[in-house]
């Protein structure tokens, strides 16, 4: 593929020098490409909600989120709201133009810069300022080692380590000028630097800089570091590209003479440049590809560009934010060979050839490409809006105009009109049969036509005299068992067809539809599995063949709106819905579910042009959607006809987009991470939002309460959640999220605990009982001691109650090994003795493996004495001077003093083992209980909080990784 891509565009561009040979084919792609022109371009602009249509840089941080430096400040966007930081006294910058950013994967902190020389620096939520670098920051850079590299417009290079600066070069370390453009450090360590007069390099080891001479001895706009370790240069009349020297460099692709803005070369070793006035260019298995505003860009000055986590490019110009992206439906319209774009009609031959019926005649998609079915015929002239092939591959064509057409494949074989057989020329919707012959739907009835015992073509007509609800029938499905269904402007019957001598008798039974929410107009009927589906009015009807059973699905099981105008099924067996809102898709187990009463809600999918969709409105016909042998779906639209492959919306929800919980707040109040809550709280309020931006606006999510709720809440694309009046206990708010019907993220996780009124403290019921106590005392002091003995036993009972609240406060009452609230009491006595001494402890968190399964199978005696057994095998294997509790259900929690993380985790290995081969025949026979442990030490975790989700976030690591392990953090 390598010489062969260079023969082609060495071919097709001439380009002689071996330099650009090298760069555009130094490596396989292990990824098909797009050309340009087959990405769906989607565009931000101000009114979209981004500060400034000028976006001089953008990049991504390891969260997902697109950061914009803008001339109204930075911008954080997450694929549906731009959040901007243009307030001065929050980012602390001297004015809010920023030119330049730059992520450090380090810390994960995000630098910004630009007018005025400000630099600041976004970490955990909040602004810091570094040093300014007045008048003007050109470029920021972070390099493997977490320095920052600040290019400036009179101080020359900066170099900022730890947020401090700690280095300046300037003409004294031999730069040519104090105008440094953009600088970079390579893999070799030598440190580039792009000046308005050229372009400086200092050697790894060397002390000052040296010009290169081979490159133009003018303003470097560009650098670039490729995957083969060469440099790209960007200047003002093109590329150049570093040979085996590293201070040469040869001019690459002569054709491209533009002024270049900025490089970027994509993992699928495609280069893209962008220039100042020339838009978009890219090199490629493609060849040379150009887009500028002729194709869409909005403006023709690009100022960055990057590739996102997902896959999607995104270009920044002075007039807005730019994605490219794959879409997930292709559309074909006019311009591709279709006689017309108003499609009505969809068929497919045994070749895999899909013929598409337009407005303005027939053509054929075919993979050597598209082109009118029948040429120089009447067929390119009519009005199409049915279309059926029998057993011989006849396909016959319903007009809207001209009656019926049978096309062989090379000529027309037969032609039906309202002279000829047919009651009328508009005919709707076909069904064949080998037997039984073709079933017309046509605004006067259905019209029968069969070939007689003499071999001709014959007709009858059923119509309301013959008992249909309407004459105007809008769809037609014959099923197994030989039953016709008809659908009409007034609703469904079903047609027994009996088959005399020389003609047809038709027994006719109408649809009680009344009690499906009155619906009355069936667009489409078609049949899968047993059931008969008809797309109506009112929503989507089901039924069931073999129990005669009747269902009907719409808002209320969930689905967007209730006007459906077909129904068909993709090759994984999901079900599609036409409607003139776009195309919905409902997963196979979620309809499935549903169907059977083990749900009550959809899961569907809405798309819309934004998905690669020409136009959403999927039309009426015969029938407007089908499923291809390939499994894929084809939907006639009112703006040409589009595919899509299931298969391509299951690998974006593959990779589902990473959540982030970005504010909490308690009765509007900002909450910390691990804080308490007072216990006069009322309501606590979470955001959260998955940056994601293949189907940003159909992102679902999923809440869990850990302490609260028992299982995963569906919030579906609502990114918020709200709690009232939570009982007083320590809780984990966990978020995930996914693109429909894929795989659930890993979840976010924010840590708080709720407080206890007064009235609720172990305190109070101690204070509340020695009153008690007092008041008897003084009840029998009063009656002079005649019941002394009831005062003795009324304080004895005092005591002990006393004693039994401060018990059941600190002990599990199951393992009587110290409950959760005792072991947090320990854990910060030992913290804080550690800060003392110096020295560090550990912690593992147990979780038994499958316990619900031993509850389950086995009750929960069974599982309260596994619980026991696993108490007592832990107290034994501890040492004197650890502690270990029971953390909560089948959790425990071990405290490991005077251990680092090492020591830990070989102590855990142990405990892992000696319950591994602990004994529980006498509960059940051949039982085996397992544990995943998870381990952190105060070592990295130094805080109480901290240690307690470190320790939690790797048990469920070792979760994740199949159980009966140890796994640790970090």
């Amino acid at each position: 593929m390598k010489y062969s891509l260079s023969l082609l565009l060495t071919t097709l561009f001439c380009l002689n020098s071996s330099v650009a040979a090298a760069f555009v084919y130094q490596s396989h792609a292990t990824d098909q490409q797009s050309p340009l022109s087959d990405y769906l371009v989607r565009h931000w602009e101000t009114r979209d909600g981004l500060p400034h249509n000028s976006v001089n840089e953008i990049i991504q941080d390891d969260k997902g989120y697109l950061w914009l430096a803008t001339w109204q400040g930075p911008a954080r966007f997450n694929g549906r709201r731009f959040d901007i930081y243009d307030n001065l006294r929050e980012t602390g910058l001297p004015d809010i133009g920023m030119y330049t950013a730059a992520y450090s994967h380090c810390d994960g902190s995000v630098y910004v810069g630009g007018s005025r020389g400000g630099i600041a620096r976004f970490y955990d939520g909040r602004w810091k300022t570094l040093q300014s670098a007045p008048p003007f920051v050109n470029h920021l850079y972070t390099d493997d080692n977490c320095n920052l590299w600040v290019s400036t417009s009179e101080l020359g290079l900066l170099v900022y380590k730890n947020n401090q600066r700690t280095a300046q070069f300037t003409t004294e370390h031999g730069l040519n000028s104090m105008f440094v453009y953009e600088s970079i450090v390579d893999s070799q360590g030598n440190l580039w630097a792009a000046t308005n007069k050229g372009l400086q390099v200092k050697k790894a080891g060397e002390a000052s800089f040296q010009a290169v001479a081979t490159v133009p001895n003018q303003l470097i706009t560009a650098l670039l570091e490729l995957d083969d370790g060469s440099l790209l240069i960007g200047t003002e009349q093109g590329l150049y590209q570093q040979t085996s020297d590293p201070v040469q460099f040869e001019r690459m692709l002569p054709e491209v003479t533009s002024r270049i803005s900025t490089l970027f070369q994509s993992p699928d070793n495609g280069l893209w440049l962008g220039t100042y006035r020339d838009g978009l260019i890219r090199i490629s298995e493609h060849g040379i590809e150009k887009f500028g505003t002729e194709q869409g860009l909005p403006n023709n000055h690009v100022l960055d560009i990057i590739q996102d986590k997902e896959g999607s490019f995104w270009v920044s110009t002075h007039g807005g934010l730019v994605q490219f992206r794959d879409t997930l439906f292709s559309t074909y319209t006019k311009d591709d060979g279709l006689t017309g774009n108003y499609i009505r009609a969809l068929a497919e031959n045994k070749e895999g050839d899909i013929i598409v019926g337009s407005s303005n005649g027939a053509a054929i998609i075919k993979k050597s490409g598209i082109s009118a079915l029948a040429p120089g015929s009447v067929l390119t002239e009519q009005s199409i809006l049915s279309l059926a092939y029998d057993h011989k591959q006849q396909l016959y064509i319903g007009t809207y105009t001209d009656g019926l057409y049978i096309w062989d494949g090379a000529q027309i074989v037969s032609h039906f009109d309202s002279e000829n057989l047919l009651k009328t020329d508009e005919v709707r919707q076909i069904e064949l049969d080998p037997k039984l012959g073709v079933f017309l739907a046509t605004p006067l009835g259905i019209t029968h036509l069969y070939k007689n015992s003499e071999g001709t073509w014959a007709s009858q007509q059923i119509s309301q005299e013959h008992g249909l609800t309407n004459n105007y029938t809008t769809s037609l499905y014959l099923d197994q068992r030989g039953t016709l269904w008809a659908g009409s402007a007034r609703g469904v019957v079903s047609i027994d067809v009996i088959s005399q001598k020389e003609k047809f008798d038709y027994r006719i039974t109408p649809v009680d539809l009344t009690e499906l929410n009155d619906a009355e107009l069936a667009f489409h009927i078609t049949g899968r599995s047993g059931y008969i589906w008809m797309a109506t009015d009112r929503g989507l009807i089901v039924h069931h063949l073999n129990n005669d059973s009747w269902q009907i699905f719409n808002r209320d099981q969930g689905l967007p709106f209730d006007n459906f105008m077909s129904v068909a099924f993709d090759g994984d067996g999901n079900l599609w819905l036409g409607s003139n809102r776009g195309p919905v898709m409902v997963e196979h187990d979620s309809f499935t579910q549903v169907l059977k009463g083990q749900a009550s809600k959809l899961d569907f999918q809405r798309f819309s042009e934004v998905d690669g969709l020409a136009s959403a409105q999927i039309n009426t016909g015969g029938p407007s959607m089908l499923q291809a042998q390939n499994g894929n779906i084809w939907l006639a639209t009112s703006n040409g006809v589009s595919q899509v492959d299931p298969k391509t919306i299951t690998e974006i929800g593959n990779i589902p987009p990473d959540v982030n919980i970005e504010s909490v707040k308690a009765d509007g109040e900002t909450v910390i991470f691990g804080e308490e809550l007072s216990a006069k709280t009322d309501r606590i309020v979470f955001e959260f939002v998955a940056p994601g931006y293949l189907m940003a606006e159909q992102i679902d999510y999923q809440v869990r309460l850990v302490g609260f709720d028992k299982d995963w809440v569906n919030k579906n694309s609502l990114n918020s959640v709200e709690y009232t009046t939570l009982p007083a206990d320590d809780y984990v708010l966990q978020v995930r999220a996914r693109y429909p019907g894929g795989q659930w993220s890993q979840p976010d996780y924010f840590a708080f605990r709720q407080s206890a009124h007064f009235w609720m403290r172990p305190w109070f019921w101690i204070f509340s009982s020695l009153v008690v106590a007092l008041l008897a005392l003084i009840a029998v002091r009063v009656r002079l001691n005649q019941h002394n003995r009831t005062r003795l036993r009324l304080e004895q009972m005092v005591k002990e109650k006393t004693a039994d609240l401060e018990t059941m406060a600190r002990q599990d009452p199951l393992t009587n090994l110290g409950n959760r609230r005792a072991f947090d009491e320990r854990l910060q006595h030992e913290l804080n003795r550690c800060r003392r001494d110096g020295t560090y402890l550990s912690l593992a968190i147990l979780d038994v493996d499958y316990f619900k399964e031993v509850n389950d199978t086995y009750l929960h005696t069974v599982g309260d004495k596994v619980l026991i057994r696993l108490a007592e095998v832990l107290r034994d294997e501890i040492r004197d001077i650890d502690y270990v509790a029971r953390w909560g259900g089948e959790e425990f929690a071990v405290l490991i003093t005077h251990s680092e993380l090492e020591v830990a985790k070989e102590a855990s290995e142990r405990l892992r083992e000696r319950i591994a081969a602990t004994p529980f025949k006498d509960l059940v026979e051949d039982m085996k209980i397992t544990v995943s442990i998870g381990v952190a030490s105060s070592y990295h975790y130094a805080d109480h909080a901290g240690l307690l989700v470190a320790a939690d976030q790797a048990l469920y690591q070792a979760k994740s990784a199949g159980r009966n392990r140890i796994e640790s953090k970090p």
